[in-house]
């Protein structure tokens, strides 16, 4: 008899797991989402390059810009402490109203570690005069243009603006 009870537990288990859990939705819902997600699932890698003069006077130029279906993995990191040199570009709509913020450590600046005569790791911030360096981000809907300007001692730098095409 226990043999039965158990079998029939069992038994039941294995159906009611098996069983779909997908949700029926009317077409237009789905629809709906669908459009959503299209639009929403676009990323933009931009590749710019920033140049350094003699006078430690900066200027950046776009490269290229891709934009690709897809959806980025994670989020970005967000730095919070910014020093003079650093990126912050602003992603902007058609009104150049701001909706997002994100920032760049300074890509002028690399360190480097490496390892000394003593054996020892050691680190070495190189100051570069030119550089490439590239944005890549989830395109929101609205997004229509991105503005890069650098952190100063006063005020921010705007460098360029890129229509997003």
């Amino acid at each position: 008899m226990k043999k039965k009870v158990y079998l029939f537990l069992i038994t039941s288990i294995v159906v009611f797991s098996c069983a779909s859990k997908k949700q029926i939705m009317p077409e237009t819902d789905s629809i709906n989402k669908e459009t959503i997600t299209s639009v929403q699932n676009k990323i933009l890698f931009l590749n710019y390059q920033i140049v350094k003069n003699e006078k430690e006077k900066k200027s950046i130029t776009l490269i290229n810009q891709i934009n690709t279906k897809g959806k980025l993995k994670g989020k970005s990191v967000e730095i919070e402490n910014t020093t003079y040199g650093d990126l912050e570009y602003a992603i902007l709509d058609a009104e150049l109203n701001i909706l997002e913020k994100h920032v760049l450590k300074n890509p002028l600046k690399k360190t480097v570690e490496f390892i000394n005569d003593f054996g020892n790791f050691e680190k070495k911030v190189l100051d570069l005069d030119t550089v490439q360096f590239h944005i890549r981000l989830q395109l929101p809907a609205k997004a229509k243009h991105i503005a890069i300007s650098e952190f100063t001692n006063t005020k921010p730098i705007q460098h360029i603006t890129t229509k997003i095409e």
